[in-house]
């Protein structure tokens, strides 16, 4: 019978909060890196471990990373255990380094009884309690933690990515390796694989390593929704740890509901905004921003989902090869035969595929209510633009018309000063009103001598300017043209 006395309490206790504390990448700095990033020589490196795959594994990055480990100040990686025999399971939370040795020095049985299942261990490292690096956590788990799990089979090549700068995007990529003995039996099976669940939630691994009696986990960042679920089962039904894939499994169908989350909330964004159709019901500026913001977010959830279905399918592939070398006659491994894992990956699989396809529906949605907006911008701007000129037609016609009144007004003037000019000329001695009435000089005919000619005059310089006027303004447009 498993025990799991505490278990309950202790996941209602811890298991929501990285839920809850989960930050926003974009609010957190985590391209911080350790300033020291150069990696030691070959030249450098002390005694370098045997390795099946030397051809995959970097060395360096793995000195350089276990050195950073032992220099980190932020809070240590937690590792909890489920750990046993056959039915005899139980949990071990927080455990520490020295625990974490005898755990991962237990030898399996050689020669287990007929029917028995072996023996079984999942190490699920929690790194999310750190902020520091794109993982959260790149750097927490200590140097002696390392030690053990290493000893139980950890995966270089999953640390190397982890102390990869750049592995949030440079993702490790999907590992199968199959080991055999002298006489070409099965002597391990084992593959790697990084995913990521849901929006904001940090970057996880899974890591398995079978031998004939043995299945072991090693699960970085596992979703705490389905450490519950996992938790529950086991509880109940303990010959479930053995159901082939069942780890794999339960993480990727939590990580699908996430999506599902993800592509929920933002289908309401779109559909508010495809709500509105009246400019005038509009906020142009603050629309395009989000319609941007969730336009970047489709291509993302796109990229998500497709990663997701890829690792589905290479999940498919590897449990399709890993039952046909466990049921090959040369090596006769024990296996979960009460049901297909492979039926469950397929569902996985096609349900993903369904996010994807809805994902790439909402992005094009998006992008139409993204050029809808353009247009309906433009055609705003438009009819502005019309009102413009409106306005500045009639105001042209209102200068027009003033102009006109000027210049009928400066014509009626130039009429009448010479006319003035001869009143004032007429109140001078030339003539003189006395008592005896009338008296005209002699000299009389000097008045209309100047009038005269000085109305022609002015009335010619008027008329020559306006044709100065109009000979320039001609010109001009003549240029204009040829230009």
């Amino acid at each position: 019978m498993a025990d799991f006395q505490g278990a309950e309490a202790f996941w209602n206790r811890v298991s929501l909060e990285p839920m809850a504390k989960y930050p926003q990448h974009n609010k957190k700095n985590w391209k911080l890196w350790p300033k020291n990033s150069k990696v030691p020589s070959y030249s450098a490196l002390p005694d370098m471990e045997f390795s099946t795959r030397p051809e995959l594994e970097d060395p360096q990055i793995m000195h350089w990373g276990i050195k950073e480990s032992a220099e980190e100040k932020e809070p240590p990686a937690r590792v909890d255990v489920l750990w046993g025999k056959g039915a005899d399971l139980q949990w071990r939370f927080r455990v520490s380094d020295e625990d974490l040795v005898v755990i991962a020095s237990e030898e399996p049985p050689s020669h287990p009884l007929s029917g028995d299942k072996g023996s079984f261990r999942a190490f699920f490292i929690h790194t999310l309690d750190s902020d520091y690096g794109w993982l959260r956590g790149n750097f927490s788990i200590r140097p002696a933690t390392l030690k053990a799990l290493r000893k139980a089979g950890l995966s270089t090549s999953v640390l190397a990515s982890i102390y990869s700068s750049e592995g949030f995007w440079a993702k490790l990529e999907n590992q199968n390796f199959v080991q055999y003995d002298t006489d070409k039996r099965l002597k391990s099976f084992e593959f790697a694989y990084r995913y990521i669940c849901g929006w904001d939630r940090g970057v996880s691994y899974i890591h398995f390593l079978r031998t004939e009696h043995t299945r072991t986990y090693f699960c970085i960042n596992y979703p705490s929704r389905a450490r519950e679920k996992i938790t529950a089962y086991l509880k109940r039904y303990p010959e479930f740890a053995y159901r082939d894939f069942f780890l794999d499994a339960v993480a990727a169908d939590d990580c699908l509901k996430e999506w599902h989350l993800n592509i929920g909330e933002r289908r309401e964004s779109v559909l508010h905004h495809e709500r509105k159709y009246e400019d005038e019901a509009i906020d142009f500026n603050t629309a395009t921003r989000q319609l941007h913001s969730l336009a970047r977010d489709w291509h993302t959830l796109e990229q998500g989902c497709s990663i997701l279905q890829t690792q589905l399918g290479f999940l498919r592939q590897v449990y399709e090869k890993y039952i046909s070398l466990c049921c090959d006659s040369k090596n006769a491994w024990s296996v979960d035969v009460t049901s297909t894992m492979g039926e469950s990956l397929d569902a996985l699989r096609s349900r993903c595929d369904n996010y994807t396809k809805w994902t790439m529906v909402y992005r094009d949605r998006t992008t139409l209510r993204i050029n809808l907006l353009f247009h309906l911008a433009s055609q705003r701007e438009a009819r502005t633009s019309t009102s413009i000129a409106a306005s500045n037609k009639t105001i042209a016609e209102q200068t027009r018309r003033d102009s006109a009144s000027m210049i009928t007004i400066a014509a009626v003037t130039m009429l009448f000063l010479p006319g003035t000019f001869v009143s004032a000329i007429l109140s001078t001695t030339f003539f003189d009103y006395g008592k005896d009435g009338l008296s005209v000089s002699g000299q009389w005919w000097i008045l209309p001598a100047v009038t005269l000619p000085l109305m022609i005059l002015v009335f010619g310089v008027w008329w020559m300017w306006q044709w100065w006027r109009f000979v320039g303004w001609k010109r001009g447009r003549v240029e204009g043209k040829a230009v």
